[in-house]
């Protein structure tokens, strides 16, 4: 049966972070940046990741909430506003000072790599695990992917399973840079260059994955 893939409303806050913290319950990544507190942590993480996207009217779901992609536009990075600010002091209050320290380390040696070109950024891919490989990771990025594809823009993230890399791989994002993240897993920036409608691969696999990248701007910081 096939999902409807919308974009998120603000009401779906709380299903949507209960399905990426689920998703990401394996993640090295976010265990690295969360720790033992993960438990704790990742619902409130997820939120906030949540809250600085949805104004931009990038976060897409399926209508059940089983699969998210939180995206960035290109250039909205820059200059976090003070909404945004207010949204990461909030998780400050909740996370601690040791959290906050890891992950402002993993957000500095993403930054490292992260091209000065214009691109979208897929801060969060994630389908809940019992809902995992029936294709919806796939339907909830091909919105953006398209509009990437028309526009002649970029696409990128960050992975830390080598499982992940290979799903992103099938779905253009061939260019592969290792991140430098001290003490953390091995990290891959991966970038999907537009495709014309000639280039596109058809896909007809049913994979899912369990997340993508987190990165959240400058505004973390201890």
């Amino acid at each position: 049966m096939n999902s409807v893939i919308r974009r998120a409303l603000p009401g779906d806050r709380e299903p949507v972070a209960g399905t990426v913290a689920a998703a990401f319950a394996d993640d090295p990544a976010w265990a690295f940046m969360l720790g033992a507190e993960y438990g704790r942590l990742a619902v409130h993480f997820a939120a906030a990741l949540f809250d600085v996207r949805i104004g931009s009217q990038s976060v897409w779901v399926t209508d059940d909430l089983a699969a998210v992609a939180m995206w960035d536009p290109p250039g909205s990075t820059d200059d976090p506003a003070e909404d945004v600010e207010s949204i990461w002091a909030r998780y400050r209050a909740i996370a601690g000072k040791n959290t906050l320290r890891r992950i402002a380390t993993y957000n500095d040696a993403v930054a490292a790599v992260a091209p000065s070109e214009a691109f979208w950024y897929l801060g969060v891919l994630a389908t809940r695990p019992e809902r995992q490989r029936e294709g919806l990771a796939t339907a909830v990025l091909a919105p953006v992917l398209r509009q990437a594809d028309r526009l002649d823009i970029a696409c990128c993230l960050e992975t830390s399973t080598p499982v992940n890399r290979r799903f992103y791989e099938r779905r253009g994002f061939t260019q592969a840079t290792a991140i430098v993240l001290p003490g953390g897993p091995a990290t891959w920036w991966l970038r999907r260059a537009p495709v014309t409608a000639a280039c596109t691969p058809v896909l007809t696999e049913k994979a899912d994955v369990a997340g993508a990248g987190q990165r959240h701007g400058d505004s973390l910081s201890t």
